[in-house]
């Protein structure tokens, strides 16, 4: 999963650009369409770029201006306005080198209750205006689609150029959402377990009581799988798709295989269980690592979720020290065939995890995102949201 590079491919990919003016002009990435997820799933990491990049700013580059610098020390500030911003952004630069181009990167603060709200993709424009040591050096005015926070862009190409944003799918984990809560409280109450402790009895048959207990609790409160397809753009140039955020999928009690997955690695996080999403054509379902050290996975086929299977004749055996009951005979059953499903399924495809067939496989390790500064957008989302509340 290469996450440090992506942006930096993206956004050297061919993009829009306007204005007859040879001294600055607007850039947008992809084929001016804006993705405020990109933005809202990174970590400011506030480094100043290397003068030989000649990049200033620490956004994401997906929209930029690009100035000739008329000499060195040059002083320009620069505003950008749009719909979808909380605020105007407000970017000031100095240009170190004479008759160089720049870019300018500006970090854009998206208004996220409006994005959460935003059902489709609205057509806007966004607005530039550039001062040039302190005199107004013109304004350009750009046409764009503006997409729903919920559509998560994670396959860009371009002729021959390409860019894997698999990444994104990350972004829509939560550890923080207030569905987790209720889940740990649902399957704590089972009686599965007595506990969420990860990995710290050593033990893979304890990992799997512990993701029994969460698939139990998902069970019981009647989340059922749905078999909506949520693509949105399947190429040529972009793929893109529909993810819900994990409180909507526990309050709707519904969920496709991406939202499934993504709900049940959100809670595996929190407890301290390593996650990961595996996405093949059309499809997705979700691992998890039964060690601390990341050498034995296990794989979980959601579209299995809220269905009717017998239990087997022979119980898996980490149920050694957990009687099956009239209350968790179901769960257990679907978490059985489940596990058999995921495990074949990947065995199928083990060979197409080698990073050679994008965007159609693709495998996400949640944690390495996080390290990678890959945050949450749910919990982006809920903080915006209460403080908007105040």
């Amino acid at each position: 999963m290469h996450i440090c590079g992506s942006l930096l491919l993206l956004s050297a990919l061919p993009q829009i650009a306007v204005a007859d003016d040879s001294d600055w002009r607007v850039r947008v990435t992809p084929f001016d369409e804006v993705f405020p997820a990109l933005e809202l799933s990174q970590a400011r990491r506030h480094v100043a770029a290397a003068v030989t990049d000649h990049v200033l700013g620490d956004g994401t580059g997906l929209i930029a201006v690009r100035v000739h610098a008329r000499h060195a020390g040059e002083r320009v500030r620069l505003h950008v306005d749009a719909p979808g911003l909380g605020a105007p952004a407000r970017f000031e630069a100095t240009l170190p080198l004479a008759d160089v181009d720049y870019d300018l990167r500006p970090p854009l603060d998206w208004d996220v209750p409006r994005l959460l709200a935003l059902p489709t993709p609205l057509a806007t424009r966004l607005q530039f205006t550039l001062e040039r040591d302190d005199a107004p050096a013109g304004a350009h005015e750009v046409a764009v689609s503006l997409r729903p926070l919920n559509e998560a862009l994670y396959f860009v190409r371009d002729g021959g150029d390409s860019v894997d944003l698999s990444w994104i799918f990350a972004a829509y984990v939560d550890e923080r959402g207030t569905a987790v809560e209720r889940i740990l409280d649902a399957a704590i109450k089972s009686g599965i377990v007595d506990k969420f402790d990860g990995y710290a009895g050593a033990d893979p048959d304890r990992v799997y009581r512990q993701v029994w207990a969460i698939w139990q609790a998902l069970t019981e409160h009647g989340i059922r799988y749905s078999g909506a397809d949520p693509a949105i753009g399947r190429g040529p140039g972009v793929f893109s798709q529909r993810v819900r955020f994990i409180d909507e999928t526990w309050n709707d009690r519904s969920a496709n295989c991406v939202d499934g997955s993504v709900l049940i690695a959100s809670v595996l996080q929190r407890i301290g269980l390593r996650s990961f999403l595996v996405l093949v054509p059309g499809h997705a379902f979700v691992g998890f690592y039964t060690d601390a050290d990341a050498q034995h996975a296990a794989y979980l086929e959601t579209t299995l979720l809220g269905g009717t299977v017998a239990l087997p004749a022979k119980l898996p055996d980490f149920v050694a020290d957990v009687a099956p009951t009239r209350d968790n005979r179901a769960s257990l059953a679907g978490f059985a065939a489940a596990l058999a499903a995921g495990r074949a399924h990947r065995n199928r495809i083990t060979s197409k995890l080698d990073g050679r067939h994008r965007p159609d496989y693709a495998l996400i390790d949640i944690s390495a995102a996080r390290a990678f500064g890959i945050h949450s957008i749910g919990s982006t989302a809920a903080d915006d949201t209460e403080v908007s509340q105040h």
